[in-house]
Parts: C-alpha cells; sequence; structure tokens
C-alpha cells in the first residue's frame, strides 16, 4: 500500500516538476532506477523475489499513467485568444 501511495504523490510531482506529458515515462522509469540501484547497494545483491518485481512495475506503470494524464489535462487547456485591439489609435 506504501508504494501505491507513493506512486499517487510522485504522480503529483511529475505535474509539478515536469509539466509534459511524453517525458512523465522517462522521469518514472528514471526514479524506479535509481531506486533499483539503491535497493541493490543496500542490501548487496540484486533484487530477485518475484512480489519485488510486481509491485515495481504495477507502481511505474501506476505512476507513469496518472502523470501522464494529469500534465495531458494541463497541456490541452484551451489558449485564450484576445481579438480587441491594444491601443486605441
Amino acid at each position: 500500500m506504501a508504494f501505491i501511495l507513493n506512486a499517487l504523490t510522485c504522480a503529483l510531482g511529475l505535474l509539478y516538476f515536469i509539466r509534459r506529458g511524453k517525458q512523465c515515462l522517462d522521469f518514472t522509469v528514471t526514479v524506479h532506477f535509481f531506486h533499483l540501484l539503491g535497493c541493490w547497494i543496500y542490501n548487496s545483491r540484486f533484487p530477485s523475489t518475484l512480489t519485488w518485481w510486481l509491485v515495481h512495475i504495477v507502481c511505474t506503470a501506476l505512476m507513469a499513467a496518472i502523470g501522464e494524464y494529469l500534465c495531458m489535462r494541463i497541456e490541452l487547456r484551451e489558449i485564450p485568444l484576445n481579438s480587441a485591439p491594444k491601443s486605441n489609435v
């Protein structure tokens, strides 16, 4: 449950820091890759349990999908066009 909550909060971080839908997957995979390296160094062995891999694959997909959805909502907002003249000449 903690990993899923972490994926949700990191998706909000993607919205705040990245703000581009195309880059969400890249940053998500990078963050989880650094987590893999940290776990490998801390435990002095490569993670080999199936549950560890399943949890991280699901959390990576969840974080990327929600982050991309949030970023795309911001990107697809209407751009206001002002048709009024700038000055009265």
